[in-house]
């Protein structure tokens, strides 16, 4: 099995960083090799993936939602993938994010075609990908610093 667990600040509140993780039809956005995610029921996902050694379609359960705190899930075969995300308020009002991801990649068979390798790397880069679009999004707007004419 292949685990990734990884620790990110963000400057954006927990429940800025939750609603990103709990809008499943956008995971896509930032993790590599997955294609959609559907959820079925406030329980059940479709995950659609192009991962090496990792079935097309796979459907996992959420096992723990709480709200601006933690989300937990399992492929519904237990063995496929699992992941954790707690979120952790920072002093500054940031969030302090762990994450763990872990997948069972299977042998393919010869006309399989591969999907996307994934390891660490790729995995800790997805991350980076969330932190910036978060951090982006809750960025305060700009203002234009020009004296208005009287």
């Amino acid at each position: 099995m292949l685990q990734v667990d990884e620790t990110i600040e963000i400057a954006a509140p927990p429940c800025e960083v939750f609603r990103r993780w709990d809008d499943v039809a956008r995971i896509s956005e930032f993790l590599t090799g997955v294609r959609s995610v559907h959820a079925e029921t406030l329980e059940r996902m479709r995950w659609r993936v192009d991962i090496a050694g990792i079935d097309p379609v796979f459907y996992a359960v959420l096992l723990e939602r709480i709200p601006d705190r933690r989300l937990l899930w399992t492929s519904c075969d237990a063995i496929t993938h699992h992941g954790l995300v707690d979120l952790e308020e920072t002093d500054v009002g940031g969030t302090r994010m762990t994450v763990r991801l872990s997948w069972m990649p299977r042998p393919l068979r010869p006309d399989e075609p591969a999907g996307v390798e994934l390891d660490e790397l790729t995995v800790r880069c997805d991350l980076q990908r969330l932190k910036r679009l978060i951090e982006s999004a809750h960025a305060p707007a700009v203002q234009d610093a020009a004296p208005v004419a009287a």
